[in-house]
């Protein structure tokens, strides 16, 4: 999204309501929460499991199934206001 777009959606959204941004912040959350794909932990029980782990992660990375940085300081905002 260019940044005048994004400028202009900031403003407009800024504009809404207290309920309007409630609702707004409640759908993007769930959006969000949606796209989250990574576990919640990981177990292994050896070194051998641990490196098999380590490379279908570098594999995902070759492969482009990452989150983008701008997503991810994008939800740590969000959600810590760092």
């Amino acid at each position: 999204m260019p940044q005048e777009d994004y400028s202009k959606l900031l403003n407009t959204i800024l504009t809404l309501s207290y309920q309007q941004k409630l609702s707004l912040y409640t759908m993007l959350e769930d959006s969000i929460q949606e796209e989250i794909s990574a576990p919640a932990s990981i177990t292994v029980s050896s070194t051998d499991e641990l490196h098999k782990k380590i490379d279908e992660g570098l594999s995902d990375i070759k492969k482009g199934r990452v989150t983008p940085a701008e997503t991810v300081h994008q939800r740590l905002f969000e959600k810590y206001g760092i």
